[in-house]
């Protein structure tokens, strides 16, 4: 469970076309703002959902808390509009511009113990260079 905070143009789905990449989801990643929910078929699915038009009832009538549970990855963009139904335990990608245009600046953080390890090696992996 990823659950992707940032203003508007900020690069969540950009981020989310990287993850599923990185699981090998095929094909091309769009942002899910009218369709609420992409579901993208890999070695391990992803689960792109978009809360800027959602409420705790809509999530409920997607089957949230079931593709939650799943084997699957599940981003949400605009993850602040869904707190009163997010897991307890997921990762947090806030995203901020950067100074120049083209710059971003993500804070990764655990909601829990699940999610620590993630963290650890994306400090690692950033902090090594």
């Amino acid at each position: 469970m990823v659950a992707l905070v940032g203003p508007l143009g900020s690069g969540k789905t950009c981020f989310v076309q990287g993850l599923a990449r990185g699981l090998g989801v095929s094909g091309y990643v769009r942002s899910p703002t009218f369709i609420l929910l992409h579901e993208y078929r890999g070695p391990v699915p992803l689960y792109h959902l978009d809360f800027y038009r959602l409420t705790p009832s809509d999530a409920d009538e997607l089957g949230l808390e079931e593709i939650i549970e799943g084997t699957g990855v599940t981003a949400i963009e605009w993850a602040e509009h869904a707190e009163g139904v997010l897991p307890s335990e997921y990762l947090r990608v806030e995203f901020a511009f950067g100074e120049g245009e083209s710059d971003r600046l993500l804070q990764v953080s655990a909601r829990g113990d699940r999610y620590r390890p993630i963290v650890e090696d994306v400090a690692e992996c950033v902090f090594s260079r």
